[in-house]
């Protein structure tokens, strides 16, 4: 049984449809990147304002938060520095947390230091935090919500997270 030079190539062109074939399917799935938007949509900051009856001013800067335990929560943070005043405020929608544990503020920079700004309190439609300072705190551009247990100085779970 001779071969010919056009079995040859039929040989070779399937070996190469199989290779692709083979590359195709087995080749890593490179994930496609969201755009995340740090900026809160008027349709949050309007829902916001109505629940907590509380008007976020025009001139802060803003950010949205993101539920990262695949939830749904969500929320906002302001901060500025003005007249020698560091103001960040926090308005989240959040459900109540189990007894024995309760939400925390953290700021962090982006050499991941970071500084606790307090519990956040229940207030009408959700939860609150109000931090202010004389020192200027605006190179912290990441806001973090953690569920802590009471008595326990460790962050315990992310919750919330946000860029300004």
């Amino acid at each position: 049984m001779q071969m010919n030079r056009r079995d040859i190539l039929i040989g070779l062109v399937i070996l190469a449809i199989l290779a692709g074939i083979i590359y195709f399917v087995r080749r890593p799935q490179t994930p496609t990147l969201e755009t995340v938007s740090t900026t809160p949509s008027p349709e949050l900051e309007e829902q916001l304002e109505s629940n907590f009856n509380f008007t976020i001013p025009d001139n802060v800067e803003k950010a949205q938060l993101k539920d990262v335990t695949g939830g749904t929560a969500e929320g906002i943070a302001t901060r500025s520095f003005e007249n020698g005043e560091f103001i960040h405020t926090v308005l989240v929608d959040l459900p109540d947390p189990v007894a024995g544990t309760f939400y925390e503020g953290w700021l962090v920079k982006a050499d991941d230091t970071f500084f606790s700004t307090g519990a956040l309190r229940i207030a009408k439609g959700g939860y609150l935090l109000e931090f202010d300072s004389s020192t200027d705190y605006s190179d912290y551009n990441k806001v973090v919500i953690t569920l802590e247990k009471k008595n326990d100085k460790t962050p315990e779970k992310h919750i919330l997270e946000g860029s300004f």
